[in-house]
């Protein structure tokens, strides 16, 4: 298809970032473009499986908490609606409230007519929702118990630093989600560059809380988990097409993963040993 034609449909401005990085080489900013859409497409399973896996959890540490099994509905007045969530803001001269999570249970019951039951309202919360009980307030608020999901938590580890992981993975679901760049970084000149460090780290982040919660994660993901070859993928793309050498190593980064999604042996049971 002519470069024209594809820079009309998708736009010059989505592509401008992979014509910057590959010099205004068109063949390559094609290229690597569809690497982006792949390497995307194949964070997209971990992370739905990551958010369901997440929230879940949290619900049924606070259902014990609250020993209550629709604390979402019945806490719209009781720590969502909690005196600490309003301050006085000095640059709007008024109190400001941080009613973030009761009208988000709220906007579900009111789409439904009322008629809502707790498996309605956690499908339909946003991943945001979740991390945002790891926020101070809130989980001050919860007497933190949100932590006590993570039965292997590393010594040391504290919420603010779990929080920030999970903001980043959701930060960076979210720009999955609107497809945008995940393989670019700037560099000390603030040029941009091509790199996968934030893909590996956010990949790594994703592997030590499904660890933190006592689950393989190898076991869990092995036939939906694409990441690291596609990983292996851009970067051979990036420092080799369109020479042979790309096609002989996208050849063996394929056979290595066929072997170990079917010919490793892993735990079954899905939890670590």
């Amino acid at each position: 298809m002519d470069y024209t034609t594809i820079k009309k449909y998708i736009s010059s401005a989505r592509l401008l970032p992979y014509e910057e990085v590959c010099n205004n080489n068109t063949q390559r900013a094609l290229k690597l473009y569809q690497v982006n859409l792949r390497l995307s497409a194949a964070f997209y399973p971990l992370l739905s499986l990551f958010e369901i896996v997440l929230r879940n959890a949290l619900n049924e540490e606070l259902i014990v908490h609250f020993n209550d099994p629709n604390w979402l509905q019945n806490q719209r007045s009781g720590f969502m609606s909690n005196p600490t969530l309003t301050h006085y803001n000095n640059n709007l001269h008024r109190n400001v409230t941080n009613d973030y999570l009761k009208k988000s249970v709220q906007k579900i019951i009111n789409k439904n007519s009322g008629r809502t039951t707790q498996g309605m309202i956690i499908s339909d919360l946003t991943f945001g929702f979740w991390t945002d009980l790891f926020e101070r307030i809130n989980f001050q608020n919860l007497q933190g118990r949100p932590i006590k999901i993570f039965h292997y938590l590393p010594a040391g580890m504290n919420r603010n630093q779990i929080n920030q992981k999970l903001n980043k993975i959701r930060q960076f679901r979210n720009r999955i989600s609107h497809h945008e760049t995940i393989i670019f970084a700037k560099d000390v000149n603030d040029q941009r560059i091509f790199s996968l460090i934030e893909a590996n780290e956010i990949y790594g982040d994703i592997q030590d809380i499904f660890s933190w919660l006592n689950l393989d994660f190898n076991v869990w993901t092995r036939k939906i988990d694409n990441v690291a070859f596609e990983i292996e993928r851009a970067k051979s793309m990036y420092h080799h097409y369109p020479r042979f050498r790309y096609y002989i190593l996208r050849m063996k980064i394929g056979f290595k993963l066929y072997k170990e999604r079917y010919l490793r042996k892993s735990n079954s049971s899905g939890f670590k040993k």
